[in-house]
């Protein structure tokens, strides 16, 4: 099932706001604790010390009614702070009468710093001036007014976070989905694409660039569509055309057979001619069928190396038979090798080459040569001839293409030849081309990149 992207990316950046709004939450809370803390070591330290020098100055814990009042000072204002003397043989001497535990007692604990969760403690030895201790000063402080004051940030911070949380959810969804909005426009022009519709393009000049390059690509795909579409109809109407031809004149020929009775020798033409249709129907369905499995790109590719001079020769040959009412000879300077599927370069070259003899001019030179580059093998057709118009020369290869009547001969060809040159030439990741020079010169190349 399909998920929101506005839900996805809201609940992300609640997720992401939930977790820095924590993570500074507890930073603040444990830094608050730690200062509060540090703050109590600090004012305990600061009353050790005090009551130190004073327990000094008096020189003796007999007579602490003289310093009562001294001390009850240093502890006066602060929550919390208890303090106690004692003999070095642990009898209490004074205590303060701060109301708080009965049964606090810091005999046991050692010298400096201490921390019982509840309390933090003190204790200091207080030596006479020959080194003999005389006095121990105890001070401690309670810890609950600073956790109140903890606990009170701590439940500020829970209920700002969650309060950020749900505010971050709403602000996000909102933002999110008033940032969605061109994708949405973008959608709602997509909708009104179909089949008859295809020459339509999305408009999104001024959508933020992720959602403008979606569209520019949406648009470059409704032009292979569209172009893709074009080739499919001309390829149908064609294709009708194509095949029209042949069974019309099947038909004619057997309405016309059977019109009367006639001789053996009639009904032998009459089945002599349909065959000959039926050829050309056969020749065009094993075209299409192969132009069908190399765009399916089923096609598997025996490759040999070739020697272009003798194959090439060897093609030469072979058509030369169709150039003699005309006149037309067939030259060929090659040398090298290519590795290609040897049937598949035979039909190419064939093809190319029953073309230039076909519509070459009477008494004319047809000729075959390559030319050899870094990374490629290029072999030419060159015949003079009526040439290819600029506005055909580009189609040449397509499928049922006709271009110029002077250069049709729609009876002798299945209008498939130059389209199956080209995807030979796909199937060997190389290309077809033709250009046309001074003097009614055409020139047909197929280019075979060097394979590892």
């Amino acid at each position: 099932m399909a998920r929101s992207l506005i839900g996805r990316l809201t609940s992300l950046f609640s997720i992401l706001v939930t977790f820095a709004l924590a993570s500074m939450g507890a930073y603040a809370y444990y830094a608050l604790d730690t200062q509060l803390r540090s703050r109590d070591v600090e004012i305990i330290e600061a009353k050790l010390t005090q009551v130190s020098h004073l327990v000094r100055d008096a020189g003796s814990l007999e007579q602490t009614e003289k310093f009562e009042h001294s001390l009850f000072d240093l502890v006066r204002g602060y929550d919390g702070l208890a303090l106690r003397l004692r003999t070095p043989q642990g009898r209490l001497v004074y205590r303060t009468a701060d109301g708080l535990r009965s049964d606090f007692d810091l005999a046991a604990t050692g010298s400096g710093i201490h921390d019982d969760g509840t309390w933090i403690m003190g204790k200091r030895i207080v030596e006479a001036s020959d080194g003999v201790p005389f006095a121990t000063v105890s001070v401690a402080k309670n810890g609950n007014d600073r956790r109140q004051v903890v606990i009170r940030l701590g439940n500020s911070i829970v209920v700002g976070i969650l309060v950020g949380a749900v505010l971050t959810a709403l602000l996000g969804a909102l933002i999110t989905r008033r940032e969605l909005r061109p994708a949405q426009a973008l959608i709602q022009q997509v909708h009104r694409i179909n089949v008859e519709r295809l020459s339509y393009r999305v408009d999104a000049p001024s959508t933020p660039t992720e959602v403008h390059e979606i569209g520019v690509a949406f648009n470059a795909m409704l032009e292979r569509l569209e172009s893709g579409y074009e080739r499919l109809y001309r390829f149908s109407a064609d294709l009708a055309h194509d095949l029209r031809t042949p069974l019309n004149n099947l038909i004619g020929h057997t309405e016309v057979a059977l019109s009367r009775e006639r001789e053996v020798a009639d009904y032998v033409t009459l089945l002599e001619d349909n065959l000959a249709e039926y050829q050309r129907l056969s020749r065009m369905i094993d075209s299409m069928l192969f132009l069908a499995r190399a765009d399916a790109a089923t096609v598997e590719l025996d490759r040999v190396p070739i020697e272009l001079g003798t194959e090439l020769s060897k093609l030469a040959s072979y058509f030369a038979v169709l150039g003699e009412d005309k006149g037309v000879k067939i030259e060929v300077s090659a040398s090298g090798s290519v590795s290609a599927d040897l049937t598949m370069f035979r039909r190419a070259v064939g093809n190319l080459l029953s073309n230039a003899v076909r519509h070459a001019d009477n008494g004319s030179v047809v000729s075959l040569n390559c030319q050899r580059d870094e990374d490629s093998v290029t072999v030419h057709v060159l015949n003079q001839g009526v040439p290819i118009p600029d506005k055909d020369r580009e189609r040449v290869f397509d499928r049922f293409y006709r271009g110029d009547q002077a250069r049709s001969h729609s009876d002798q060809s299945t209008g498939l030849g130059l389209a199956i040159v080209r995807s030979i030439m796909e199937l060997h990741a190389g290309t077809a081309s033709v250009a046309t020079f001074p003097g009614s010169v055409t020139r047909f190349s197929l280019r075979f990149p060097f394979v590892d």
